[in-house]
């Protein structure tokens, strides 16, 4: 009874084969990254801005998702509360950033601040 071989199943036998060959020492481990690129413009003050409406209202939403990022980091930063609460519930953003926030990330901010009078609060 003649058959083709599958080079599916070869491949598969292999890699079992290699998977045994492998002794207890042999642990491989791996590090992984990861990049989130966030845009928090937006954060204007509403009388200055002049927005109405659904403007209005989506930059009160942008404006307290930051001000909930800015909890979040003064609660990461500060050492005599390492085990206080971290609010990453209260945004959006915090909850889509809490992995590259806590634990043992490391997160770099960029920021670009105009040096315009009209700026200054």
């Amino acid at each position: 009874n003649w058959s083709e071989p599958n080079p599916v199943k070869d491949k598969r036998q292999q890699d079992t084969n290699c998977l045994d060959d492998l002794e207890e020492d042999e642990v491989h481990h791996y590090m992984s990254g990861k990049f989130h690129f966030v845009d928090l413009a937006g954060s204007e003050r509403a009388h200055k801005t002049g927005n109405i409406g659904d403007r209005f209202k989506e930059s009160i939403h942008i404006n307290s998702g930051l001000l909930s990022l800015g909890n979040v980091i003064s609660a990461l930063s500060d050492v005599k509360k390492k085990s206080t609460h971290i609010p990453y519930r209260d945004s959006k953003i915090t909850r889509l950033l809490k992995d590259s926030l806590g634990g043992n990330a490391k997160t770099l901010m960029i920021c670009c601040i105009s040096p315009a009078s009209s700026s200054f609060d």
